[in-house]
């Protein structure tokens, strides 16, 4: 095994469904371009995962999605199984359908072996706390998964300010995805989901003390957060992709422990080397870089350790 880190925000992209998935990077990955990337860093295990879904798939028909999402899952496993020493898999997840979401559960885990599942910070016009996806979430939680959350665009913000959606609605629709879970009670319901979001949580940080500031006016938020809000956070966990800075790492380092926070590069849209290199400017010592670049990862998933 090639160096000591773990990289949990790294994605692939099936050569057939490269039209679908973007473009940019997307065009010119491959396998091995991920294990050069990690053989250059010392990473040892990366975690395959989806990138920002285009809005437009949510605009496909259950069919065009379970075919889709099959297909994009199949490939991840196969690469884990030529490679189980340096890829870990977190199968995505359409939500849209959730008959189709149900079934592919039950394949990626039962089948695969996934190692978790990833699903979109929303879905076309809706968020993961909407009641109708309250029996995916059970599931997920019977089976008590990892469930890493990645960001997307939803219908409502598409083109806004004529700027990518990259630097303005995807930390933004991180924050909607995580209060969503909140205030639908998901979170307090399922307390065996491994959550990982994004990108140090998106604006969720900065807004910290405004949203602490409403929930003391919610009559019912007791219920929702039993032993307060930022309790509530330091629950989840967060990677650091396009975040080893000292502004983005201090927000986030204000709300949650060391212990929450996971090595993430956002591979190949962001790179290891600068993502590594800008721990050192976060001040952290030399037992808090191991555990984001290592031992947080291995307590949530131990196969990546071995």
């Amino acid at each position: 095994m090639t160096g000591h880190r773990i990289d949990v925000h790294h994605h692939f992209f099936p050569q057939d469904l490269k039209d679908v998935l973007g473009g940019g990077p997307t065009r010119d990955w491959t396998p091995q371009k991920s294990l050069d990337e990690m053989d250059e860093n010392e990473v040892c295990t990366v975690a395959l995962s989806a990138s920002s879904i285009p809005p437009d798939w949510w605009r496909h028909d259950d069919a065009w999605l379970r075919k889709t999402i099959r297909r994009f899952n199949e490939y991840g496993a196969e690469m884990v199984k030529d490679r189980p020493d340096r890829f870990g898999l977190f199968a995505f997840l359409s939500m849209r359908d959730v008959d189709g979401t149900l079934a592919e559960i039950e394949y990626a885990f039962d089948t695969l072996g996934a190692d978790g599942v990833g699903i979109a910070t929303s879905f076309g016009d809706k968020w993961p706390g909407d009641p109708e996806y309250a029996a995916i979430f059970d599931e997920l939680n019977r089976r008590k998964a990892l469930v890493y959350v990645h960001p997307t665009t939803p219908f409502c913000c598409e083109g806004l300010l004529g700027v990518s959606a990259s630097l303005i609605e995807y930390p933004h629709d991180t924050t909607r995805a995580i209060l969503s879970l909140l205030f639908s009670g998901t979170f307090v319901r399922c307390r065996d989901i491994r959550f990982v979001f994004c990108h140090a949580g998106g604006t969720l940080p900065a807004l910290t003390g405004r949203i602490e500031w409403g929930t003391v006016r919610m009559g019912n938020f007791a219920e929702l957060a039993p032993d307060g809000y930022r309790a509530e956070l330091a629950r989840l966990h967060f990677d650091t992709a396009t975040s080893t800075n000292p502004i983005s790492f201090d927000a986030l380092t204000s709300v949650v422990p060391v212990s929450q926070i996971l090595l993430g590069s956002d591979f190949p849209y962001g790179l290891l080397g600068p993502t590594i290199a800008g721990l050192d400017d976060c001040n952290l010592n030399e037992a808090e870089i191991k555990a984001i670049e290592h031992d947080n990862a291995i307590r949530l998933v131990p196969r990546f350790g071995k």
